[in-house]
């Protein structure tokens, strides 16, 4: 059995694999004072025996405490921590230095390129929007980014005095308060960067969603969508278990 960790800039998602199959995934957000220690009475029950495999995009101390924590646990397995490379499992990566492309994005690549055929525009909505383009050949096109929902509501609070802020809910309609028009503002502008980049593209493109936003965004949008809450985690199950010159 194998332990999967996506570690982003404020949340830990993981899972537990067999043989290409993954159970239920688990969230939480490891800013949160006793979060180890629930993690640490959550997987005691578990018997990882091959791989711990971990992406990352946090910062060093919160990936350290969790390997300690793993190996402690499990000091048998395998420690697998992907890096982007130059092509993997199928697909090219379209940076001049393939390294410096968040691991975030080049996983959920690669799991949409070998789970879903044809060409596919990946969107990871968490923190960051990220939004990459990658043919049907597996050639990436390249990529954007943009801050998330909650980072550009949070920008408007922080830099606007005597504002509140309590809507909690999206949409893209005209807004009759300050709250909302804010919540349905940020939703409109990913939403346009997202169709408008379709609009662009030369061939039709499968639209594939993840992250911790995603849900928001799946019935707001004039595309259709496939929904995929786990594809860094299976971008990480097929490194467990493939052969990266695929």
């Amino acid at each position: 059995m194998n332990l999967l960790l996506d570690i982003g800039n404020t949340r830990l998602k993981w899972a537990t694999e067999d043989q290409g199959q993954i159970d239920e995934s688990h969230a939480c957000d490891y800013r949160q004072p006793g979060c180890l220690a629930s993690l640490e009475r959550a997987w005691r029950g578990i018997s990882v025996s091959r791989n711990l495999a971990i992406a990352s995009v946090s910062e060093k101390q919160v990936l350290d405490s969790l390997i300690q924590l793993g190996q402690t646990l499990w000091p048998q397995c395998r420690l697998l921590i992907p890096q982007a490379s130059a092509a993997a499992f199928g697909v090219t990566n379209a940076y001049q230095q393939p390294e410096k492309l968040g691991i975030d994005r080049w996983l959920a690549m690669i799991a949409a390129h070998n789970l879903y055929p044809g060409n596919v525009c990946v969107v990871d909505c968490g923190t960051a929007v990220t939004l990459d383009v990658v043919r049907a050949d597996g050639r990436h096109l390249g990529g954007l980014i943009c801050p998330g929902l909650n980072v550009m509501k949070q920008a408007l609070v922080s830099n606007t005095a005597d504002l509140m802020f309590t809507q909690r809910s999206y949409d893209t309609e005209l807004g009759s308060a300050t709250d909302v028009a804010i919540a349905n503002g940020v939703c409109a502008a990913v939403i346009g960067l997202i169709e408008h980049t379709l609009s662009k593209l030369d061939a039709d493109y499968r639209l594939v969603l993840t992250g911790g936003d995603a849900a928001y965004l799946v019935d707001l949008l004039r595309v259709s969508v496939s929904y995929d809450r786990d594809l860094v985690l299976k971008g990480l199950s097929i490194f467990c278990r493939g052969d990266a010159n695929l």
